[in-house]
């Protein structure tokens, strides 16, 4: 840093320290690095590439759309919903004040998953129950580990001030990082990658702008003075610049001739590394390229598919960290053993009608589920006698007498028909009529 503040002081001295506003040192200092290929990426500028925008955007949007629950483990291992918790209605409603559920969660997991770290402060009563968790921008935040081997957190205040938060009252969701602290920041690792997108993206804009014609040289058998020079510059990029002097015709005098000396696009491969480079920014943010939008290499048969590969690599460990972290900051060590938070994950994998309903069909068939749950998972309201459960006749459960074997008929569900009744023709003991042969 004292290297950067030196080439800063020779900028204003004089000296020339620092090449232009552009130079990476400058852009370090101020919070971006510029990659090779001469644009600067930061958490914010990196935004502006659609590629990286819609992955931020699907995976935490995705992930704040689920509903999170706050469980109690009952009898038995039952599964409660601890509805007279202060936790569970915080993090349904408002984690903090005039701030929804979703909003907050998905404002969260968008700075996990660009900077690798996402805060929020735990406001807490006097019993220690959270009532409030305050975002905090992670650019605010500097994390380091103390010589006692605790996490301390400084935040910068807005007026320059700045305040240590204890780690019990940080909710810290993190990223993949290398010690535990922090995570790191996709965008600075993936720079380069991002940088290439953005400068081919600029590379088009300019393109078309400039007439969607290479640059190139004009060509004179003579020489020019200076004024016929720029003269000539201006005219020629007057007629000719712009998209909307685009397939003009150029009239060239004296002998001059145009000689392209730019790269074509097609030769350059343009738009096969514009395609590319959505793949690229996919894979940095581990995402399957059809949910950016690129259906060029579609490899799933159906949606339901593409969702389970979506929840189960994507998604799936943002869940874990953000339950682990919330069990870890908002529980006290009593409720740690009775309480739970978990993501309701079920919606993403809906099925389509035909298959739901085979499903269901199974499940109802083989006892696992009744009418009145299949109900509720279509959102209807319940049935007088809808909490009953089938049981196939020819089931029976492991260690039942000998001779207790089921038939070998065809498995029922429903109790075989009565006999007949006595006044019935046929019917067992029946005298046959006295038209009836012997």
């Amino acid at each position: 840093m004292a290297n950067i503040w030196d080439r800063v002081k020779g900028l204003f001295s004089g000296r020339g320290a620092i090449t232009g506003l552009r130079d990476p040192a400058l852009v370090e200092l101020f919070g971006g690095r510029m990659s090779d290929a001469g644009i600067n990426v930061t958490e914010s500028t990196a935004l502006t590439c659609s590629a990286v925008w819609s992955a931020v955007r699907v995976i935490s949007e995705s992930a704040a759309s689920l509903p999170l629950i706050t469980y109690r483990v009952g009898a038995n291992g039952a599964r409660i919903r601890a509805t007279g918790h202060a936790v569970y209605d915080l993090l349904r409603d408002e984690p903090c004040p005039g701030v929804g559920s979703l909003v907050w969660r998905e404002a969260l997991y968008a700075h996990a998953i660009l900077a690798g770290n996402g805060y929020a402060e735990i406001e807490r009563r006097f019993d220690g129950t959270p009532i409030a968790l305050w975002l905090i921008a992670p650019s605010r935040v500097n994390v380091r580990r103390g010589s006692d081997a605790r996490i301390h957190y400084t935040v910068t205040q807005p007026n320059g001030g700045q305040i240590e938060i204890p780690a019990r009252d940080m909710l810290h969701l993190r990223g993949l990082g290398g010690d535990g602290t922090i995570g790191y920041s996709v965008v600075r690792m993936a720079r380069e990658s991002i940088g290439l997108t953005m400068a081919t993206e600029k590379f088009g804009a300019k393109f078309f702008g400039a007439g969607a014609r290479p640059t190139g040289v004009l060509e004179h058998p003579g020489r020019l003075s200076d004024d016929a020079r720029l003269r000539l510059r201006a005219d020629y990029e007057r007629l000719h610049s712009g998209i909307e002097n685009a397939h003009r015709v150029a009239i060239l005098e004296e002998g001059m001739k145009w000689s392209t000396s730019g790269t074509p696009p097609d030769d350059a491969q343009f738009l096969q590394t514009r395609q590319f480079q959505v793949s690229e920014i996919a894979r940095w943010f581990n995402i399957p390229a059809s949910k950016l939008r690129d259906t060029s290499g579609q490899t799933y048969s159906s949606m339901e598919a593409e969702n389970l590969a979506f929840l189960t690599e994507t998604l799936r460990p943002w869940l874990i960290r953000f339950e682990q972290e919330l069990a870890c900051k908002l529980l006290n060590p009593a409720e740690k053993k009775v309480l739970y938070f978990e993501h309701l994950v079920d919606g993403m994998l809906r099925a389509d009608q035909a298959a739901r309903y085979a499903a269901y069909a199974i499940g109802r068939n083989w006892g696992w589920l009744s009418v009145n749950e299949i109900r509720a998972r279509e959102n209807l309201e319940p049935v007088e006698g809808g909490d009953q459960y089938l049981q196939p006749l020819n089931m029976q459960s492991i260690g039942s007498p000998a001779g207790a074997s089921a038939p070998s008929s065809t498995p029922a569900l429903v109790p075989a028909p009565l006999a007949p009744p006595e006044s019935a023709p046929g019917a067992v003991g029946d005298v046959p009529p006295p038209s009836a042969g012997v």
